[in-house]
């Protein structure tokens, strides 16, 4: 394992919308977990993305979806997942099977397996803010309202 320690993560999301279609993006955070970069995935696989110049005002507010991290396999991790982790922590996520120092760049899931599906937003200086998890939701029967008269 290297002994430079990664500053920064690449966390792939869906922008959430309305539309049926996916617009995926992806998002390197630095350490403080602001977004330093972003780039729009037009086809991941094809490797065809385009990098968004102006995404601090132009994405700002948005909605989005935590899809996957990744992470650099040639640093130490262990600091930048654990900043992500405690972010998700604060906000109600529990991480779990979160993978040794040593087996995190190689695993599929650097970050571990997550409770929640996490969405997020940044602010104008990048500050990458996440959001409660969704409220566990019960179904309750309409009111039927009659009018007499």
């Amino acid at each position: 394992m290297s002994t430079y320690t990664a500053t920064e993560i690449l966390i792939n999301a869906t922008r959430v919308s309305p539309k049926k279609q996916a617009d995926i993006y992806e998002f390197v955070l630095n350490e403080s977990l602001h977004i330093i970069e972003c780039v729009h995935v037009e086809s991941l696989s094809q490797g065809i993305i385009y990098p968004v110049n102006n995404f601090r005002t132009s994405l700002q507010n948005v909605l989005f979806e935590l899809n996957h991290v990744r992470v650099n396999p040639r640093l130490d991790n262990s600091f930048i997942i654990g900043q992500l982790t405690s972010a998700l922590e604060k906000i109600g996520v529990n991480v779990y099977n979160t993978p040794r120092q040593e087996s995190m760049t190689v695993c599929y899931k650097p970050l571990g397996e997550i409770t929640e599906n996490v969405r997020f937003y940044f602010t104008e200086s990048g500050l990458c803010v996440f959001l409660c998890p969704n409220a566990k939701l019960k179904a309750v029967p309409t009111l039927i309202h009659r009018s007499f008269g």
